[in-house]
């Protein structure tokens, strides 16, 4: 179901080509796995830390972060609190939360208690992209979201600041991101759901990391 999600998906972007797809001198997207807590639970220099005492979260499921390129980063619920990776707090009953890969901030959030291992997910999503066009995307976490006229079954992946919405397959891997070459791109439409899908650059594609 995966392979043909993905045959979907670089099918609709080779049928627009033309409309911002990746083409044979388009650069190669650029990997970035940030590192900001240690595996004792302490922030790494650096990366400031904010107070939320009034949040909570539950990190008592084993669900990976779909960023997470080492083990025990996790997604903890609800989504309200946006807390798309976490790590066990060196300060007890607490979680360190990174909710955006591209700045230096981390929030510890109260958690309502055991906080589960779980090792790396077996394919993975950026957490953040960067477009060609300057434009940032963040990745979904859960949350109702409208529908894409053009394909009533896909999902959106993520939001970005002007472009819309990142479309994909439901059993898509990499949450939407097509990476059948080096220069990896996304399907785009306004937040309405409504036009047509535009293919769009990946130029930065950012994971997350457990430091030493």
């Amino acid at each position: 179901m995966r392979i043909l999600a993905l045959c979907s998906l670089a099918a609709a972007a080779a049928a627009l080509f033309g409309a911002g797809a990746a083409t044979a001198t388009t650069p190669a997207t650029v990997r970035i796995v940030v590192r900001p807590v240690t595996v004792a639970g302490y922030p790494v220099a650096g990366y400031t830390v904010a107070q939320e005492p009034t949040g909570q979260v539950d990190c008592s499921y084993p669900d990976a972060s779909p960023g997470a390129v080492n083990a025990n980063i996790l997604e903890c619920s609800p989504s309200a609190e946006y807390a798309i990776a976490c790590w066990k707090s060196a300060t007890p009953a607490r979680v360190l939360c990174l909710r955006n890969a591209r700045a230096h901030t981390l929030v510890k959030i109260p958690d309502t208690g055991r906080v589960a291992r779980v090792s790396a997910p077996r394919s993975t999503s950026p957490l953040s992209l960067v477009l060609s066009d300057g434009d940032t995307c963040s990745i979904r976490d859960g949350g109702a979201w409208g529908w894409l006229h053009l394909h009533p079954s896909w999902v959106g992946e993520y939001s970005c600041v002007h472009d819309g919405i990142v479309w994909g397959p439901p059993t898509a891997p990499h949450g939407g991101v097509i990476e059948t070459t080096s220069a990896w791109t996304v399907l785009t439409t306004p937040p309405s759901g409504i036009g047509p899908l535009i293919t769009r650059h990946v130029s930065r594609a950012y994971f997350v990391g457990t430091h030493a």
